[in-house]
């Protein structure tokens, strides 16, 4: 049997490899795994993001506010002991009463806006 290799220019090679893998040199089934990985934080993220728009308030809003500031000295003790853990000494949130009941919020607002759109 007879076999042929081709031989491929480097550049074509190259223009090939860049399909798979992006400038940080991750190929697409790690990016994928690592968004998988992400999309709950990225949820509370956005979430966070929409509920801070919805106030209409400024950036000096974001500022911790005395309730907040009571949960810095919780956050750097987790720090310390190298399990990093949510207090909201930060942010628009209290705690995790006020962050999920802003959650069920947005989701009923959501269903509500789309139930419209569809009539």
């Amino acid at each position: 049997m007879n076999t042929t290799i081709l031989k491929i220019p480097e550049e074509i090679v190259e223009y090939i490899i860049s399909f798979t893998c992006d400038r940080r040199g991750y190929n697409m089934a790690h990016y994928n795994q690592r968004k998988r990985l992400d999309k709950d934080r990225m949820y509370r993220i956005i979430t966070e993001i929409k509920h801070f728009d919805s106030l209409g308030y400024s950036i000096s809003w974001l500022k911790p506010s005395f309730e907040q500031q009571l949960n810095y000295s919780l956050f750097i003790k987790s720090l310390k002991l190298g399990k990093a853990r949510i207090f909201y000494h930060t942010g628009c949130y209290n705690g995790d009463w006020h962050e999920d009941a802003e959650k069920k919020l947005m989701e009923r607002q959501e269903r509500r806006l789309r139930a419209i759109l569809n009539r």
